[in-house]
């Protein structure tokens, strides 16, 4: 659909507002280097078997441009949602003029900018960062403290304990229900560190024969 200036800008913030949640939409422009009136207009008289006069302005417009000529072209843009059916495909052009491109051009950015800073995260400044690594340090310090606070109130009151309550414990542990602290047995059983099993195996089971005569010696007296 060929709209005006004015009518393509604001079917193109619509067509952005429309696929905001999800699709896209396609943007292509490019230089306008020939006249679609004229050309329909030479095709039809070919058709009609008369001989077609080429004017000035066609010969020039089907003439390869040289970079280096002055002429000045139109601007075509065009904007698609980019659907594959072609029912309920949106396509919407327009035709700048040489005198209107540099307005244009200011007005299109304008909705470009307003449609991609919407949809774009705000971006993250150094001195908020700094901020919130500083907060979750401050955070992270503060739980290990309240924790160190846990563990000395504990070991206090471990400290603290009636020297009853200790004999309770001492005699408990030399009854028949003792459970001696065995060394933990570690490492490979083949390989490096073979030898360190091996050691910590023969103490596991020095502590086993310590623990046995102990509690015969109990069961004794």
């Amino acid at each position: 659909m060929h709209l005006s200036n004015s009518e393509f800008l604001d079917q193109l913030a619509a067509l952005f507002a429309q696929r905001k949640e999800a699709g896209s939409v396609f943007l292509t422009q490019k230089r306008l280097t020939y006249d679609a009136e004229t050309s329909t207009s030479s095709v039809n008289a070919k058709q009609a078997g008369q001989d077609a006069e080429m004017s000035d302005a066609v010969a020039s417009s089907s003439s390869p441009a040289n970079p280096t000529d002055a002429q000045e072209w139109p601007l075509l843009i065009r904007a698609t949602d980019g659907k594959s059916k072609k029912d309920t495909k949106v396509k919407l052009s327009t035709t700048v003029q040489s005198d209107d491109v540099e307005s244009f051009l200011a007005a299109y950015s304008n909705v470009l900018k307003s449609t991609f800073s919407a949809g774009l995260r705000p971006k993250r400044r150094k001195g908020d960062l700094a901020k919130q690594r500083a907060a979750k340090l401050a955070k992270r310090q503060a739980a290990k403290a309240k924790a160190k606070g846990g563990d000395a109130a504990g070991s206090t009151t471990k400290a603290t304990s009636t020297p009853s309550a200790t004999a309770a414990a001492s005699s408990a542990a030399a009854g028949t229900g003792f459970v001696p602290r065995l060394p933990k047995v570690v490492g490979p059983r083949r390989g490096n560190g073979v030898q360190k099993r091996r050691r910590l195996i023969k103490r596991r089971e020095k502590a086993v024969e310590r623990a046995k005569a102990s509690r015969t010696r109990v069961a004794a007296e």
